[in-house]
């Protein structure tokens, strides 16, 4: 073989081995893009809440998911305000609203001041969707109106959030799966339809006081605060079924259109069902409790309370009421009575040994 065949073998190869490298070199440079790409993509969206407001107002649906929200998003200025009362004025959003699992850094607003002295509330024509959202600031929507389906399911609210003197018109209204890592308030509410908190939890206080709606569902839910349930008229079935609270449980002057049941919820505190009327058979079986407070309850039927364990009788015995008018005491068993005074202490009664008696006077 002559030189000059060595030479040319050479110089193919070392031209193909720099074939192979840059091939190679353009393969890595494409993987390391795709994955930025990925990385971008993952990343939240930054939008400011003057953004949000701009497309409101252009009549632009807002559909937003995995983004980052600046500022307070305030509702109130998405529209021309118009005064309803001497002293009320709404807005109108005529948008439907979407957020999903986005992180909201300022307050969320259906409420805010006109002029200073007018108090101002959003009327959302459209559905309003927060599903699976971080709400770092307050979120206040009282006297906000939503005309269609509302959906804060997954949501975490990590300040103070208020969802007083709200008119719910959808039928479906979903808070399921939430947690409020403060006081969270829902008072002097209507909802056309349903509401569902079913395994929610709440940290701080949790105020329904004189809520009016349909079927009320709070199934598998925790209430770390004290759980205000009172003046409520709640006209489908109002579900608890194994909630816990570990503070009482005030549900005195509702009225129950449907049945109440209650079953394996677990108090550590007290119940409350004073001058409550409750006018389908309802069901407490399997629950527990630490004290419980029924003076002057109303029973169209009378409630299941097998296997329910209690510890004690505020003032030794609660008297409630049968449609029938008859009068009925519903006080531990006077064997355990006789077993506490023993002791002398009827607060360390054996809740193993608690046996209901209803007895007429």
């Amino acid at each position: 073989m002559t030189k000059s065949h060595i030479y040319i073998k050479i110089a193919i190869l070392l031209l193909f081995s720099f074939f192979n490298i840059s091939c190679g070199r353009v393969g890595s440079t494409n993987a390391e893009a795709k994955e930025s790409e990925s990385l971008s993509s993952s990343a939240m969206t930054e939008y400011h809440a003057a953004d949000i407001i701009k497309m409101i107002k252009k009549g632009k649906p807002i559909q937003l998911m995995n983004c980052m929200i600046w500022d307070d998003l305030d509702f109130t200025q998405c529209g021309e305000p118009r005064i309803t009362s001497g002293i009320a004025v709404e807005v109108d959003v005529e948008v439907p609203i979407y957020f999903n699992h986005c992180l909201f850094m300022g307050n969320v607003l259906g409420k805010s001041k006109f002029k200073d002295k007018f108090s101002c509330s959003a009327n959302f024509r459209r559905s309003v969707t927060f599903s699976d959202c971080d709400f770092r600031g307050e979120v206040d929507f009282t006297k906000v109106m939503v005309a269609d389906n509302i959906d804060f399911s997954k949501s975490t609210f990590g300040e103070n959030a208020k969802f007083d003197l709200v008119e719910l018109r959808g039928g479906i209204n979903r808070f399921y799966e939430i947690t409020a890592e403060k006081n969270f308030s829902f008072t002097s509410s209507y909802s056309n339809g349903n509401i569902s908190f079913m395994d929610a939890t709440f940290k701080g206080d949790a105020n329904f006081h004189k809520l009016i709606c349909s079927e009320l569902m709070m199934n598998n839910t925790t209430f770390d605060g004290d759980a205000i349930f009172s003046n409520q008229t709640i006209r489908g079935a109002a579900l608890f079924n194994y909630a816990k609270f570990n503070h009482d449980f005030d549900l005195s002057y509702s009225k129950f259109l449907a049945p109440v049941i209650m079953t394996h919820a677990e108090i550590l505190g007290k119940i409350v069902l004073n001058y409550c009327v409750f006018s389908s058979p309802s069901r407490f079986s399997n629950a527990s409790t630490y004290a419980i407070d029924m003076n002057e309850a109303l029973f169209f039927f009378a409630p299941d309370l097998s296997n329910v364990k209690i510890e004690k009788v505020v003032n030794d015995e609660s008297v409630y009421r049968f449609v029938s008018s008859e009068k009925h005491v519903f006080r531990l068993a006077d064997k355990s009575k006789d077993e506490a005074s023993s002791v002398g202490d009827k607060d360390k009664i054996d809740p193993d040994k608690i046996n209901i008696q209803k007895v007429k006077e």
